[in-house]
């Protein structure tokens, strides 16, 4: 699993107006399924379900009995935090009933896309859209550890939320697009229930 060790390079400070009537929309608020909530770049609104503070947010609580259901879960554990993803970001681990792939979800509070850029590199991301947030997949096979997969969830301006699959405990069937599918389908269950937070 990559980490993100750059220091954080950029910080914006978003300022907005709000109408004064009820009902009325504000200032960067756009029609449609998903709402503007804010910059991730600080340049043009970020179209999400909904924007979650991931420094409030408990990543274990986004294993409903639903997604634990529906996916496999077998076992969801707390682990401790990633310095390198800000003081105040949370980790949270899971293995499945089929042992191929293990998945952790992480907060990171200590940049945005804009980081995320930097530190994997553009070229190494490919961008998506999962559970109606803007997302980022980084595909790989580390070595030394087998294949990974990392899904960016584009949560917050400045915050990410890191869902990833990694193989190879042991299992030769452990791929770089089966974990990939993996990551994408416990960020779909997961941003699902992000967006009710």
């Amino acid at each position: 699993m990559r980490r993100l060790a750059v220091p954080l390079l950029l910080a914006a400070v978003l300022s907005g107006c709000s109408a004064t009537e009820p009902g009325s929309p504000s200032a960067g608020q756009q029609t449609g399924s998903a709402p503007a909530t804010g910059s991730s770049t600080g340049s043009a609104p970020v179209a999400r379900p909904k924007a979650v503070d991931m420094k409030a947010l408990d990543p274990c609580t986004l294993y409903t009995a639903e997604v634990k259901s529906a996916l496999g879960v077998r076992l969801v554990t707390e682990r401790p935090a990633l310095a390198d993803y800000g003081q105040g970001s949370r980790t949270c681990s899971n293995n499945y009933e089929d042992a191929t792939y293990s998945s952790s979800i992480y907060t990171l509070v200590n940049g945005g896309v804009d980081r995320l850029r930097q530190t994997v590199g553009e070229a190494e991301l490919t961008p998506a859209r999962v559970a109606g947030y803007p997302a980022y997949v980084d595909g790989r096979d580390v070595s030394g550890l087998g294949p990974a997969c990392d899904v960016y969830l584009d949560a917050h301006d400045g915050q990410l939320l890191l869902v990833n699959a990694v193989g190879g405990f042991g299992e030769d069937r452990s791929t770089v697009d089966g974990a990939c599918a993996q990551a994408k389908k416990l960020a779909e269950a997961v941003g699902a229930v992000l967006a009710t937070e």
